[in-house]
């Protein structure tokens, strides 16, 4: 890297800014076949990597916490809502309804969670609340959630139901 070069932490934003961009202005399928973020992003399973699944534990942290960190924020425009987290070591970019890409430092990949199908649900109701924090609204009720899974691998943690 070069004097000239911009710090990698400058250009994980810009790179989620620019993506935060094309999903909010492209409906969904023109952004499956147009955008940067199409193209240039990789599937990842989230459990398959150690550090990803720090990245999404993570963020439900952040969905949780009030008042919401800085570096949360969310927009609406034509292709959707869209929410961005950037943190120290990863930025993620998701739309209601999919992608949710994730940046991780030192890292030039996009992650694309969303075709997990193991976290699907997971991180739908994730981007959710990351929506809800980003507006400043109050965290989701816990008891109205369904169980979460762990991020380190196993089966989610259940509650015994009598009678069943």
């Amino acid at each position: 890297m070069s004097e000239s070069d911009p710090p990698a932490d400058l250009c994980r934003v810009r790179l989620a800014i620019r993506l935060a961009t094309e999903l909010c202005d492209l409906q969904p399928g023109a952004w499956e076949r147009r955008a940067y973020g199409a193209t240039a992003s990789c599937r990842v399973r989230v459990e398959d990597d150690p550090a990803v699944a720090d990245a999404v534990a993570d963020a439900w942290d952040v969905a949780r916490c009030r008042p919401v960190p800085e570096g949360v924020w969310s927009r609406t425009g034509p292709g959707g809502v869209v929410v961005v987290v950037h943190r120290p070591v990863w930025t993620l970019v998701a739309r209601a309804g999919g992608p949710v890409l994730l940046l991780m430092q030192g890292s030039e990949l996009v992650a694309r969670l969303d075709g997990d199908p193991e976290w699907a649900g997971e991180l739908s109701v994730l981007v959710q609340e990351l929506l809800a924090a980003s507006r400043g609204e109050p965290p989701f009720q816990e008891s109205q959630l369904p169980p979460r899974r762990s991020c380190r691998g196993g089966a989610p943690h259940r509650t015994a139901v009598p009678g069943t």
